[in-house]
């Protein structure tokens, strides 16, 4: 014969309060009957109300204890506690198991004065001496001259500016002129917090073999800076500049880089940043 289950307290306490809930909404919806006194109808409302706050809680208890029964069972079989273990996921420990240990290897004994033979001492593994690596040579500096300008083509020329900028700490985008050399490059701060997608500058890179610079070859570059309402502009050459285009150039906000400044932008940079300048340079070749 089947054991019968006791009852708990707390549930003959929930199914009281859930029938005194129902009999307190039956009252309350006779009394809001329209065949009943107008001055019941307050009181019906009241005791609706509470009603219902007394069967909602029986049930919202309810509720609860048959999920906190259900967790147990909806948790994977591996991390419910075993019968007699400590607790979840806790796993038998054998504490007569030692781990298997590789066998030793046997090694001969020999008498005082005897010497192995040839068999065993080919037996014995021998360990070559380890190799100690030579030291790496640190790379061949680069000496940047001017010489080295006069065989720069006008598209390495180009690439070279682009990379010098890109160290300054722009983010660079350049618009090539076509087979007759001649770059545009925009200049873009990687730390602006507004107008990301707007230049902070603009650069005009010519090389202008066999000529000086004037304000005429300075035109192209104004008209950018307008026309994008920019304030700063650079002129970046291999020729050389007069001393009245290098005054017009600063009224205008023009900085202009001619052959000397240039190398000496160069020079300025680590040597690691030069060989890769010169990388730039080669892959244009």
């Amino acid at each position: 014969m089947a054991a019968r289950t006791p009852h708990n307290p707390a549930q003959r306490g929930g199914r009281y309060l859930y029938v005194l809930g129902l009999v307190a909404m039956g009252l309350g919806i006779i009394l809001l009957l329209p065949i009943m006194e107008p001055a019941l109808r307050p009181v019906g409302a009241v005791m609706l109300l509470f009603g219902l706050v007394l069967a909602g809680s029986y049930f919202v208890g309810r509720l609860k204890a048959e999920m906190s029964a259900d967790n147990l069972a909806l948790e994977p079989a591996w991390r419910k506690p075993a019968h007699g273990a400590a607790g979840y996921g806790s796993l038998p420990v054998n504490d007569a198991y030692t781990p298997a240990q590789p066998p030793a290897r046997a090694t001969p004994v020999l008498a005082a004065g005897a010497r192995p033979s040839a068999s065993a001492e080919r037996a014995e593994p021998r360990t070559a001496p380890a190799r100690v690596a030579a030291p790496a040579s640190p790379p061949a500096t680069v000496i940047w001259t001017s010489a080295m300008f006069d065989h720069m083509s006008p598209q390495q020329f180009d690439a070279l500016c682009e990379a010098l900028l890109g160290q300054g700490g722009f983010e660079t985008r350049s618009q090539s002129h076509g087979a007759a050399g001649g770059a545009t490059i925009w200049l873009y701060s990687r730390h602006a917090q507004q107008g990301k997608g707007s230049p902070v500058a603009v650069v005009l890179c010519r090389q202008w073999p066999g000529q000086s610079v004037g304000p005429r070859e300075l035109q192209p570059l104004l008209e950018l800076m307008s026309a994008h309402h920019l304030t700063r502009g650079t002129c970046a050459t291999l020729s050389s500049c007069t001393e009245s285009v290098r005054k017009f150039a600063k009224l205008k906000g023009i900085n202009l880089l001619d052959r000397n400044a240039v190398l000496d932008l160069i020079t300025r940079r680590t040597p690691a940043q030069q060989q890769a300048l010169l990388a730039r340079v080669q892959e244009k070749a």
